[in-house]
């Protein structure tokens, strides 16, 4: 059976991403795991903190946890398991050590209006190590609930397709939602776009071949808005990009002015290099 985990501090953002986290999982008669860290100071010299404060910081973490159980149970109608977990440690630490326990289908996290992909993913004070983590990350824009996923944009710069790209997890995906798919090849001038691109844009249009892709090409300075832009007016229901080991995707590369999630209200599924 799959397995969503859903990291929450309680916040608006994340709390939204849970009801999101519980919805999805419903939709797929999958099991959702609730995850709250309790974060350790790095020195306790620094910070002291008795070991009486940190049982009440575990017991009320726990609490709250179950009240937000309780509550995405009625919201499912009782119609999926909710495990909760408390656990203390770092964040992004924790999170990667209870996904090895699960293999999640994926860890869903929310995200405030105006913070970028970037920052979750390399600078966020509680999530500095996720670009580490293996499995696919989904990151929810506050206030946007689960609606299904009908439509799906694949942001690709086609570089080293069969190598990069990770098609049984991709296949996996599509599969369970079985939506239409825009594949977006990505450039910064329009002659960019070499023989070697159409090349490798027919390798990955055969390796998805049954969901009969729709290929769209962008360039220009500011690929992250023509994104962000082509992502409202398709009204993609999700995005997919695939972080890649080195300056991730060209769209991801400080060099492009904007960031990918900055004013934008599409999911965003991260799928590391297969």
């Amino acid at each position: 059976m799959k397995t969503i985990i859903a990291p929450t501090d309680f916040s608006a953002t994340s709390r939204n991403a849970a009801n999101y986290a519980a919805d999805l999982a419903n939709f797929l008669n999958a099991n959702l795991v609730l995850l709250n860290v309790v974060e350790v100071p790095i020195a306790a010299s620094e910070i002291p903190v008795s070991e009486t404060v940190f049982e009440d910081m575990l017991g009320m973490a726990e609490q709250d946890l179950d009240n937000l159980g309780s509550k995405l149970t009625i919201r499912t109608n009782g119609q999926i398991e909710i495990i909760t977990r408390v656990v203390m440690g770092t964040v992004a630490t924790q999170i990667k050590e209870v996904a090895d326990e699960y293999d999640p289908f994926a860890i869903v996290m929310g995200k405030k209006a105006g913070y970028s992909l970037e920052r979750i993913m390399l600078g966020s004070s509680t999530l500095s190590s996720v670009k580490h983590n293996p499995y696919p990350i989904l990151v929810v824009p506050e206030n946007i609930p689960f609606k299904g996923i009908r439509k799906v944009g694949l942001a690709c710069d086609l570089q080293d397709v069969a190598e990069t790209i990770p098609f049984k997890l991709l296949n996996d995906w599509l599969t369970v939602f079985n939506p239409s798919l825009d594949i977006i090849h990505l450039s910064k001038h329009e002659e960019d776009l070499k023989s070697q691109d159409a090349a490798e844009s027919v390798s990955l249009g055969n390796h998805l071949n049954k969901f009969k892709p729709v290929f769209h090409f962008l360039h220009g300075d500011k690929l992250a808005e023509r994104l962000n832009e082509f992502a409202r007016e398709q009204q993609l229901d999700l995005l997919i990009v695939v972080p890649k080991k080195h300056g991730f995707l060209a769209l991801l590369d400080k060099k492009y002015s904007g960031d990918i999630i900055t004013h934008n209200d599409t999911p965003i599924l991260a799928v590391h290099v297969s």
